[in-house]
């Protein structure tokens, strides 16, 4: 283990002493904004490589890396952290759909409302999903993405896994609300969970970010496709490298009590996990719609 140097000691004490400053509400916008700068800084240094052969050295070192841990760790905590918050919650920070993940803004007029449906419909459109295939939406939140499809595609057959009973709960809620018979909740830890069934399409919406052992995870799905079944990941991703959430200083907030256990994603990570056929790719780096959500 490497000694921390005077300027990393110097940073984690500043960092420190900011945070606490930040959590009292003393610190103005302009000064959050120019701290959050240095941070993305401090990342993007610690990324990149000098040389070619040296960033893709490094992303060789991570995939494999990835290949000697569990599909998924710390799940306990980012269950705690996530998904068993109350509902309430959730309604109060979230759009009418209550969708936890990235939204399309089809342009700057367009409400939170609106861009969750434009988002859930480009899914639909790239999954090329069909009236009368049966579905499977792998980490479904709050549901927000098979309820959409249970009620566009009316005879589709919808199967939803979370790990939470209070997202089943509410998903089962608004399917009596609706009249949906259609959909089905399945509490499971996806790690660990196997089942006997094959879906036309399966489904991941901004799971794949919790997860590390993408070849295990991978063969896991696989078992669940049918022959010509498809199966459409979205993930978030940093353009160039991948890098894991980890809990080193006081500085990293978001893996203490946010993010704990997660992934970065490079956008060519999963080429590297070449378990499925025919994989096709849908790069879009929308920074834009990232600050709409939160400004909305």
């Amino acid at each position: 283990m490497v000694a921390a140097s005077a300027a990393e000691r110097v940073y984690t004490a500043a960092a420190r002493s900011a945070l606490a400053a930040l959590e009292r509400n003393l610190i103005p916008d302009a000064v959050t904004r120019r701290l959050t700068r240095l941070l993305l800084a401090q990342r993007l240094r610690q990324g990149y490589r000098p040389s070619a052969p040296l960033q893709l050295l490094q992303l060789l070192h991570f995939v494999h890396s990835l290949q000697e841990m569990p599909i998924a760790i710390e799940t306990d905590k980012a269950k705690a952290q996530h998904y068993e918050l109350p509902t309430t919650f959730f309604k109060l920070v979230l759009g009418r759909n209550l969708k936890y993940s990235s939204c399309y803004f089809p342009n700057e007029s367009s409400t939170l409302e609106d861009a969750e449906v434009a988002m859930m419909e480009l899914y639909c459109e790239r999954a090329k999903v069909q009236d009368g295939q049966s579905i499977l939406d792998v980490g479904c939140g709050w549901g927000s993405l098979s309820l959409h499809i249970a009620k566009k595609y009316k005879n589709c057959s919808v199967t939803g896994i979370c790990n939470s009973t209070t997202q089943k709960t509410f998903i089962d809620e608004q399917c009596r609300e609706n009249e949906l018979s259609n959909v089905e909740i399945i509490v499971a830890d996806i790690s660990k969970f196997e089942m006997e069934r094959s879906f036309d399409r399966i489904i991941s919406i901004e799971m794949f970010e919790h997860m590390k052992n993408y070849k295990s995870l991978l063969k896991k799905i696989s078992k669940w496709m049918k022959e010509d079944s498809l199966l459409f990941v979205h993930h978030f991703c940093h353009k160039t490298f991948p890098y894991h959430f980890e809990d080193n200083n006081d500085g990293d907030w978001i893996t203490r009590y946010f993010f704990t256990g997660g992934t970065m994603p490079s956008a060519n990570l999963l080429l590297y996990f070449q378990v499925i056929s025919n994989q096709q790719y849908f790069p879009i780096y929308c920074t834009s719609h990232t600050q709409f959500t939160k400004h909305e």
